[in-house]
């Protein structure tokens, strides 16, 4: 008959529970916890640490724009006045969860990798709609970030970094697991008070520095054409303006006096504090008189003199849009379908801006100062003052070509 001996059973086992919890701590890579608990959060937080401090909603990626754009709409917030206030609480909105997903790879382990692949794996879906598209920003790193392209390779090159690198899992405590869930409930709650704390940007005062400044007295007088009702024709006449000579470019001056002599009575002029960031729902313009926008009155004047008698084309574009060129080089540059006003938003980056083809296209600008959320090119279709059609969509051709045939 055979005994065991009670304290070498009991030392067998300590020696087996020590192993496994030994295997449970080596379990997974240490890269891969320093990836998943180091370098995705911190990638994450600086995104929206960027995005806090920018304020705009233009840094939010279109596909994003368009499904709160979206939501606004479903919720009754589609206007253009409340569509800002929606926007203002979405970006927020965003801007915490990115904190508190951050937050959560870093203190709660068990989840850590998960959270960081599906985070990434949005990403890069966002990012994949957004290089194909064209944009030439993501917004993911403010105005100033790398191309949506180099975001996109960082994305993928982390998300197949965590997919392949395991990280490690100690076996932790009940109460330490709680302490953890604690200080994460703790941190986002504190990012999330500091997210929607922020007072709205600043509004903008119209100042010199947004309106371009009046022409001297010489080149007043050279520009008379600008009190006629008639579009002004190009001149050979001197020119003491700091732009340089386009074809058909309209005198600059001030806002408060520029305006035709047609419209000067009624045409808006520029509010004295301009918000922060306009968002015109351009579709939502059809069947009104396009002074009656608000985009309308941050127009740089003057303004053609028969801007509303009879068919007129409208197009907002940037000069470093590619896209926005080759809709002027297929349809403008030859014959025009109707007189054309082209408007620049005035964010473009000189360094990359293309020449215009339209050489018989009017051209003006938004004045400087806020920021324009939204895409280029835009086109419309005016008739006497009234906007008949919108295209927002280039890419259309139905819809572009209805538009330029007043259809």
């Amino acid at each position: 008959m055979t005994t065991s001996n009670p304290s070498s059973e009991h030392a067998i086992g300590d020696s087996h529970n020590s192993s496994s919890s030994a295997s449970a701590v080596r379990t997974g890579s240490l890269f891969g916890t320093i990836m998943c608990r180091g370098i995705v959060p911190a990638w994450l937080f600086t995104g929206a640490l960027v995005k806090l401090l920018d304020g705009t909603p233009a840094l939010l990626p279109k596909p994003v724009r368009g499904i709160y754009t979206w939501m606004a709409n479903l919720y009754g917030m589609g206007a253009e006045a409340d569509l800002t206030r929606f926007f203002d609480i979405a970006l927020r909105g965003t801007i915490s969860m990115e904190f508190t997903l951050a937050a959560a790879m870093i203190l709660l382990p068990k989840f850590s990798r998960a959270l960081a692949a599906l985070v990434l794996m949005l990403f890069v879906g966002i990012l994949t709609s957004v290089v194909i598209s064209g944009d030439a920003s993501c917004g993911c790193f403010g105005s100033k970030g790398p191309p949506p392209i180099v975001v996109l390779i960082i994305d993928a090159t982390l998300l197949a970094c965590v997919l392949l690198f395991k990280p490690r899992l100690p076996t932790i405590q009940v109460k330490r697991t709680g302490a953890l869930a604690g200080a994460w409930v703790a941190t986002s709650a504190f990012a999330v008070a500091i997210t929607f704390g922020l007072p709205l940007p600043a509004s903008i005062t119209a100042t010199a520095s947004t309106i371009i400044p009046a022409p001297s007295t010489a080149t007043s007088a050279t520009n008379t054409s600008a009190a006629t009702p008639t579009i002004p024709a190009p001149t050979t006449t001197a020119n003491t303006s700091t732009a340089a000579p386009i074809s058909k470019q309209l005198p600059e001056q001030t806002p408060a006096t520029a305006t035709s002599s047609a419209s000067s009575s009624t045409w808006p002029k520029p509010p004295a504090q301009l918000q922060p960031y306009y968002m015109p729902q351009v579709e939502q313009w059809v069947g009104k008189p396009f002074r009656s926008q608000p985009l309308a009155a941050l127009i740089q004047q003057p303004l053609p003199a028969n801007l509303e008698q009879g068919r007129w084309i409208v197009m907002f574009y940037r000069k470093d849009c590619d896209h926005c060129h080759d809709v002027l080089e297929k349809y403008f540059m030859v014959k025009l379908p109707a007189p054309t006003l082209l408007i620049s938003i005035p964010d473009t980056n000189p360094a990359a801006e293309l020449p215009n083809p339209c050489a018989d296209c009017f051209e003006t600008s938004f004045i400087k100062g806020p920021e324009y959320v939204v895409g280029t090119p835009i086109l419309m279709s005016i008739e006497n003052g009234i906007v008949k059609r919108v295209c927002s969509d280039a890419d259309n051709l139905e819809s572009l070509e209805a538009t330029l045939q007043f259809r």
